[in-house]
């Protein structure tokens, strides 16, 4: 290729990538204050118009993976623009806690932004957790059988280096406080750690969280909680939730960009808590001296892709200009409409919790007569964007809906299986 033609791909990549000018985080706010004045379709749309979403297709796995709405890609468009434009090895460290202040008020107002490290995604948070606890051969870890890839591997790799032993509870879909029976049939002795999901990725079940850490702490067990389907998703508090260490991805239902998540540790459990990399530490190699940061900064290391983190200070705006409590009642209404009219067909056989208290935007389901790979190859003819789930033997079927969703995007899914049924 010659340098002509070169540039000419060149521009025109880069000219595929420009971002238009888009509304910022306050002005959505300001027309979003104005479609709460009428009515509740008027504000869904403003929302919906927020996403570059194929029009074409019905997307129903922000559980999966989630899409920014259109401040956040401004925001990382600017953001990223500015730095190749002045490209500098630093960050500006008062813009860095700005969004962990946000992020911190978002999770809770007890909540501190010294307790919550920026990380890249809840599968190195889960490891931070996994490995940097003082565990030895012979202790054991309780966990459940429908857990995500992220948590299982950063067990079964602790298990191959030091020994340590895992012991596994089938969730309870029938009784929420049947899950924390099974926990507590499970420790004995040598249990150290529960480590655990607040909501599952299989079939949006919602755990009792509080229960469970009451059990653990009056064990003096840690409690870890892999809660990247939980934040925003469905009410939150994470001082509340009785978790020592919580880790989660924003790339979900906080809609922040891809690769961007956090690490939250309990006051007080920073030193027994080990970074796996020490890139933000003081040290003297002459006097063979390191001291780790005095906050969860200690967990952050090396050049880290500002853009990404302050965008996803913009997903956080984002959600609290249209507020939480709000986003959760959308999400709800939408998944139990679904779910009601799941019931009502036969063949279809409900794989979330039967308590609807402890059932979440995700909706897991199966057919008695079609396979897993049928029911997908159907939705996608369809263009319906849903999840097949296999961890933990579930084998089914996974709707996730959020804010961008429509109660008529749900019915066509309905409709969809009853043709199928």
């Amino acid at each position: 290729m010659n340098r002509k033609e070169f540039l000419k791909r060149l521009a025109a990549a880069v000219g595929g990538f420009a971002v238009p000018s888009l509304a910022s985080a306050a002005s959505f706010e300001r027309v979003l204050q104005d479609a709460s004045a009428g009515s509740g379709e008027a504000l869904w749309k403003v929302v919906r118009d927020q996403f570059v979403l194929d029009p074409d297709w019905t997307y129903l796995n922000f559980g999966g993976l989630g899409s920014c709405p259109l401040p956040v890609l401004t925001s990382f468009w600017e953001w990223t623009r500015s730095e190749e434009r002045a490209p500098n090895a630093g960050h500006d460290a008062a813009l860095w806690w700005s969004v962990k202040e946000r992020l911190a008020k978002l999770l809770g107002p007890a909540c501190r932004k010294e307790d919550l490290a920026l990380i890249s995604c809840a599968t190195e948070g889960c490891n931070i957790i996994a490995s940097g606890l003082p565990l030895k051969r012979g202790d054991e870890v309780i966990t459940s059988r429908h857990e995500h890839v992220a948590l299982n591997t950063a067990l079964l790799h602790r298990a191959q280096q030091d020994g340590i032993v895992i012991r596994v509870f089938e969730p309870d879909l029938v009784r929420a406080q049947g899950n924390v029976e099974r926990v507590a049939a499970l420790v004995n002795g040598r249990t150290r750690l529960i480590f655990m999901s607040h909501v599952t990725c299989t079939t949006g079940q919602l755990y009792p969280v509080k229960e469970i850490a009451a059990l653990a702490h009056e064990r003096g067990i840690w409690l870890a909680l892999d809660g990247a389907q939980a934040p925003v998703c469905v009410p939150f508090d994470i001082t509340e939730c009785g978790a020592d260490f919580y880790t989660c991805s924003t790339h979900k239902w906080i809609m922040g960009p891809k690769r961007t998540g956090f690490l939250w540790v309990r006051p007080g459990l920073l030193d027994t808590l080990r970074p796996l990399v020490p890139g933000s530490a003081k040290f003297d190699v002459d006097k063979g001296e390191m001291a780790f940061q005095a906050d969860a900064q200690r967990y952050e290391f090396g050049s880290q892709n500002d853009a990404l983190f302050f965008a996803m200070g913009a997903a956080v705006d984002f959600v609290q200009a249209i507020g939480p409590g709000r986003i959760w009642e959308h999400n709800h209404r939408l998944a139990e409409r679904f779910y009601r009219g799941l019931q009502e067909i036969p063949a279809v056989e409900i794989a979330s919790p039967r308590e609807e208290a402890f059932r979440t935007a995700m909706i897991g389901f199966r057919m008695k007569t079609r396979t897993v790979q049928q029911i997908m190859e159907r939705t996608a003819k369809a263009k319906i964007r849903v999840r097949p789930v296999s961890e933990g033997g579930a084998n089914c079927v996974r709707v996730s809906f959020h804010v961008c969703n429509q109660e008529a995007e749900a019915d066509r899914l309905l409709d969809v299986l009853r043709q199928l049924a």
